[in-house]
């Protein structure tokens, strides 16, 4: 049952778990939201919450709008003009190049410079219009069939439970659709992905997911394929080497879909706990999460085997690298680490000990966004040692 009460609690759950921690201070009104991002004078020492690269363009996110490209490896770093001040985060570019963010508000962010510049292309107005209109009609719909069973000569009670219950479900839906209009957008967006440079998902809290087939110019509600009565919140997006696309949530949600987010298919009973992040590496994907978790599935996020760690810390990000090394980081600075195809791991602190959001590898580096700003370091040593 999802209610105002919860969904505060959900956004400083999200600043505990994640580390994104705007979230602590009252939320920021909806005029400051949508004012352009102030000017920040020293952009990789911030909260980061995101990290990629576009060519040899490094990109990182953050709080207050936060958007900046380092050409350099990350020896310098620029701000981009972004439109909003909410917190970025995450961020994917297509194929081709054009580059897309997602953040706070249920904004939608691209830009066409290799991430210089950005302009609004959807937010969380227009998310709150559509979800409106589609529980209206759930809730319309729901109603018919209840009274087609309760009024049929042989009602089976059970599908008339069923169905009650599925009424009850869309009631609230529907209050928290029409209570959002009314106090405006909230929800945040946590993730981003596109299959090609026109189809791409975006997705959020409350099981937000919404999708676009023409390169991000409009965005349409897309949640009648996904097994999501409960609107848990969806955390990551991966695409993995066959082309299926994947999705991971709160209270253990993972999905898989064949045909770039039209329709979900769900891997039950796999972890009731939230999954953070979705790592596609070699033939194998990966679920990482709360109390370091660790999941992995080599036919296509059918099954999943838990893999068992010596430590307990929150998994926040992952990736593989060309050389063959997974590497996982997480809360406390933990970073977790394969050599064998996640086979067997091993594990340390980074040195900062600071909560480590994403992280990528670059050549003989390892890169990281961090609560204490970017961070590289030597591969082989980032462990410490």
């Amino acid at each position: 049952m999802t209610t105002a009460l919860n969904k505060t609690f959900f956004l400083f759950a999200v600043t505990a778990l994640l580390g994104i921690l705007s979230l602590v201070a009252p939320p920021a009104s909806a005029d400051f939201a949508m004012a352009p991002a102030l000017s920040n004078p020293a952009p990789a020492e911030g909260k980061l919450i995101a990290l990629t690269r576009s060519g040899d363009r490094l990109l990182i996110t953050g709080t207050r709008g936060l958007i900046a490209y380092s050409d350099n490896g990350g020896d310098s770093w620029s701000q981009a003009s972004v439109p909003v001040s909410g917190t970025i985060t995450g961020i994917h570019f297509t194929p081709g190049g054009t580059g897309f963010a997602v953040g706070h508000g249920g904004v939608i962010l691209r830009s066409v410079s290799g991430g210089e510049s950005w302009e609004v292309v959807f937010d969380g107005s227009r998310a709150n219009e559509q979800f409106l209109a589609w529980a209206r009609q759930n809730h319309d719909r729901l109603a018919e069939e209840l009274a087609e069973l309760e009024g049929a000569d042989d009602a089976d009670a059970a599908l008339v439970e069923d169905a009650e219950y599925a009424l009850e479900e869309a009631v609230f839906a529907l209050d928290d659709a029409q209570l959002a209009v009314e106090t405006g957008p909230a929800d945040p967006f946590l993730a981003i992905l596109f299959v090609d440079d026109q189809v791409g998902v975006a997705v959020g809290a409350y099981g937000m997911a919404y999708r676009t087939t023409d390169g991000g110019d409009t965005w349409s509600l897309a949640i009648d394929g996904i097994d999501n009565l409960e609107r848990y919140h969806f955390y990551s997006l991966a695409l993995d080497n066959n082309g299926r696309l994947h999705a991971s949530g709160e209270a253990g949600l993972l999905f898989y879909s064949d045909d770039a987010g039209v329709n979900w298919t769900r891997a039950y009973d796999v972890y009731d706990g939230s999954l953070f992040a979705l790592v596609a590496d070699k033939e194998a994907v990966y679920a990482v999460g709360l109390r370091g978790n660790v999941f992995r599935s080599t036919d296509g996020g059918v099954t999943w085997t838990n893999i068992p760690l010596t430590g307990s810390g929150s998994l926040y990000a992952g990736v593989g690298s060309p050389a063959g090394r997974l590497v996982l980081v997480g809360t406390g600075g933990r970073v977790v680490y394969s050599d064998d195809g996640g086979q067997t791991f091993e594990e340390s602190i980074h040195p900062s000990r600071s909560a480590l959001s994403d992280v990528l590898v670059d050549g003989d580096r390892l890169l990281l966004a961090s609560m204490s700003g970017f961070l590289a370091e030597a591969l082989e040593d980032y462990d410490g040692n």
